[in-house]
C-alpha cells in the first residue's frame, strides 16, 4: 500500500526524489554541471534562477544529462568545486531593469491603426 507523499510540493527535494540527478546547462559556453542541492532542498524551484559561473549568462535547469540529448553531444561537463557568481550575472540580477520603451502618445513608432476601415 502506498502512503502519502512525504515531501512538500514544488521543492527541489520533491524533484530530486522524483527524477534523481538534475543538471544545469549554459547554452552560450556549451557547458553543463550536476546540480548540487546543498541548502536548496526545501526551496520552491519556481522561484530560483541560475546563471553560468564561467560566462554569466542564464543557466537552464535540466532533468536529463545534456550530452545524452540529440544535438547536444558537444556540451562539456564543467564540475567546479565551489562555483562563484560571475560579475555579469550579479549585475543582471541586482540592478533595476532597463526602462521600457516609452509609449507616450499611446502608439508605438511605425504602428498606425485606422479604426474607420
Amino acid at each position: 500500500m502506498v502512503g502519502p507523499w512525504p515531501h512538500r510540493p514544488f521543492t527541489f527535494r520533491a524533484l530530486s526524489k522524483t527524477y534523481g540527478q538534475m543538471w544545469l546547462r549554459c547554452d552560450i559556453c556549451r557547458r553543463y554541471a550536476p546540480l548540487k542541492l546543498g541548502g536548496l532542498q526545501d526551496v520552491d524551484y519556481r522561484t530560483k534562477t541560475f546563471s553560468c559561473s564561467r560566462c554569466g549568462s542564464e543557466a537552464y535547469f535540466c532533468l536529463v544529462e545534456p550530452v545524452t540529448e540529440y544535438g547536444m553531444a558537444d556540451y562539456r561537463v564543467d564540475e567546479v568545486e565551489k562555483p562563484e557568481h560571475h560579475p555579469d550575472a550579479v549585475k543582471r540580477l541586482t540592478e533595476p531593469p532597463r526602462r521600457p520603451i516609452s509609449s507616450w502618445g499611446g502608439e508605438l513608432p511605425g504602428c498606425k491603426f485606422d479604426g474607420r476601415r
